[in-house]
């Protein structure tokens, strides 16, 4: 069953529009999935390597 969701917001431009997404394939979701883990270990891990490195030139 299809759930479709309306943008009932402007009512000038279209009398309906319909916004639907196309479902993702395994490939988009692995690599998003990979994309945000990669990003979040950078998140985490960079401020440390900078924080080693400022203690180390500081010593």
């Amino acid at each position: 069953m299809a759930v479709r969701a309306f943008d009932i917001t402007d009512g000038s431009l279209a009398p309906v529009s319909v916004l639907e997404r196309a479902p993702r394939t395994r490939r988009d979701a692995r690599r998003l999935r990979q994309r945000y883990a990669i990003i979040g270990v950078s998140a985490v891990s960079v401020p440390f390597v900078v924080a080693v490195i400022v203690l180390g030139v500081g010593h």
